[in-house]
């Protein structure tokens, strides 16, 4: 079912995730939940929620975000190979997306958790995304003036801070993208990480371009108006080469 028919499960969810720990490794929860979510051609509260950021802090749980075809097939057979429980998104949007349609990568492709995907070299600005937003963040870097490099996570727990971390070097400015909403989204995670362990890299504060703290609308336009977009992501891409 859908990401917030999950809510009246979450004790049971957070209890799988620490049953190696409550039983010092004699027992595990292998489960894949496998998860639909983020907007769609229609919104709502319900079915369009994201909130990926809840999982991400359940502490034993693996948290999947692929943003095509290719990779949701070697991450769900990371799961599916995996002692641990597993959150698996799969974003509404993607079902039906030209973007994220790939050839089957073969039986034996497998995706680490943990291991970003580059999707775009750059040298003026890293942009961290995940899920539905990796197509606008390329789309938005192919478009701007400034030299930007894309990563998508495609898991945030684990996430590959090393991945991030000497592309941010390399660029020293740092926009992260998701559809989440804003307050204590993952977003910060990632954004305390650079901001603590990267300072004396930055030429710029690091910025996080999200939805703003609402339920998802019903009214398409209304729903389309609040999410990241490509035409948000090049005004912070911009705002990032003039700070």
């Amino acid at each position: 079912q859908f990401r917030k028919y999950a809510d009246p499960a979450t004790e049971q969810l957070k209890n799988t995730g620490t049953i190696r720990w409550r039983t010092a490794n004699k027992f595990a929860a292998p489960m894949v939940v496998r998860m639909p979510g983020g907007f769609a051609k229609c919104g709502d509260p319900w079915h369009s929620e994201s909130n990926e950021v809840f999982f991400a802090r359940m502490i034993g749980w693996q948290v999947a975000y692929p943003s095509n075809a290719e990779d949701a097939t070697g991450l769900l057979r990371s799961a599916l190979r995996s002692n641990d429980p597993t959150i698996f998104f799969e974003h509404r949007n993607l079902l039906d997306s030209k973007y994220a349609r790939k050839p089957y990568p073969g039986d034996q492709f497998v995706v680490p958790f943990g291991k970003a995907k580059l999707l775009k070299e750059g040298s003026d600005v890293t942009i961290v995304t995940w899920g539905a937003m990796c197509e606008r963040a390329e789309e938005a870097a192919e478009q701007s003036d400034a030299s930007v490099e894309v990563i998508d996570l495609r898991s945030i727990m684990p996430w590959d801070k090393e991945m991030v971390f000497e592309s941010v070097k390399k660029t020293s400015r740092c926009l992260i993208v998701h559809e989440d909403t804003s307050t204590a989204g993952f977003s910060a995670e990632i954004s305390s990480r650079i901001s603590d362990e990267l300072f004396r890299y930055l030429d710029a504060p690091v910025k996080c371009l999200t939805m703003p703290d609402i339920p998802v609308p019903y009214n398409v336009g209304l729903m389309n108006s609040v999410l990241p977009d490509v035409g948000k992501i090049r005004r912070e891409i911009r705002n990032l080469m003039e700070f």
